[in-house]
């Protein structure tokens, strides 16, 4: 028997602006985008869910083939929530982006935005990895080449649907073929490995990152993983685990939207870009979200 949720969101929340801010590439594989419905395979427990989602009155709509149980009702719910940071009222940080004339216009031009995370950890801090010091064309080409070798997929409703690599799949990512065959760094094949294999024993877990007490806390366990830096970390912070100072400083995106809003005179200058984040305490993660999404903007 289907199964069909109404999911719930906090107002401001558009759909449509979210839907278009998952598309960054044709070579995107984790997720199909037609006519305002997402198509994505999930992993609910132990089992990989095909789940199409789609703009309803006043909710979200996620429906699939499958009898889900109880339990794997709750769980979609969750996981769409947290992707789409459902549950955040963005009234207070309207409010504050209209308190500086050079960012008053975004809350209209992005009215509705949510953060759109990537809610499993794993994924986001190799997607960091993947996407270190290339552009994000050529990332999303690696990215594809490494789901589509040792991922999930299936084939539902016509379409073929990916789920990213486990921990333990990645720990037989085979470093010479992807190095000769498919164009990745040695270097970012090492860091693969480093982070399959942290996740993989448990060193590093989503649920043990969640438990610790503070930011600088969940840092620096992401930043004991040999090649992981503080660009990293922030990012796999940001997108996981919604935390607001996770501020991914360096990222040319946050430098240039700066530059453009007329927030910094200079994309090389440091202080003056953290003394722009203080102004913004409390929605620093946002502030970078509308940030990227005022690139967009004409």
């Amino acid at each position: 028997m289907p199964t069909q949720l109404s999911i719930a969101y906090t107002e401001p929340f558009s759909f449509k602006r979210c839907y278009n801010a998952l598309y960054r590439s044709d070579d995107e594989i984790l997720y199909h985008l037609e006519d305002d419905v997402i198509y994505r395979l999930i992993k609910l427990g132990t089992d990989f869910i095909p789940v199409m989602i789609s703009e309803g009155e006043n909710c979200i709509l996620a429906s699939t083939d499958i009898d889900l149980s109880t339990e794997q009702q709750t769980a979609l719910e969750a996981y769409i929530t947290h992707w789409f940071d459902l549950k955040t009222n963005l009234t207070p940080f309207y409010a504050l982006l209209q308190k500086d004339t050079r960012l008053a216009h975004l809350p209209e031009k992005l009215h509705g935005l949510r953060i759109v995370g990537i809610p499993d950890m794993f994924e986001a801090i190799c997607w960091s990895v993947v996407g270190q010091q290339i552009n994000l064309s050529f990332a999303h080409k690696l990215k594809r080449r490494l789901v589509e070798h040792y991922g999930v997929k299936t084939t539902w409703h016509g379409k073929v649907l990916h789920h990213f690599p486990t921990p333990e799949a990645l720990l037989q990512l085979d470093e010479v073929y992807f190095h000769e065959q498919k164009q990745f760094s040695r270097s970012k094949l090492k860091y693969l490995k480093n982070v399959s294999e942290a996740f993989a024993s448990s060193i590093v877990s989503q649920e043990k990152l969640a438990a610790l007490p503070t930011f600088e806390e969940r840092q620096a366990l992401l930043t004991s993983i040999k090649g992981i830096g503080v660009w990293s970390a922030n990012y796999t912070l940001m997108k996981s685990l919604n935390q607001a100072e996770a501020i991914p400083f360096g990222d040319t995106g946050i430098t240039q939207a700066m530059f453009n809003l007329g927030t910094i005179n200079d994309r090389k200058d440091e202080t003056a870009i953290k003394a722009f984040f203080e102004t913004v305490k409390g929605w620093e993660a946002y502030t970078v979200f509308y940030l990227w999404g005022s690139l967009g903007l004409r």
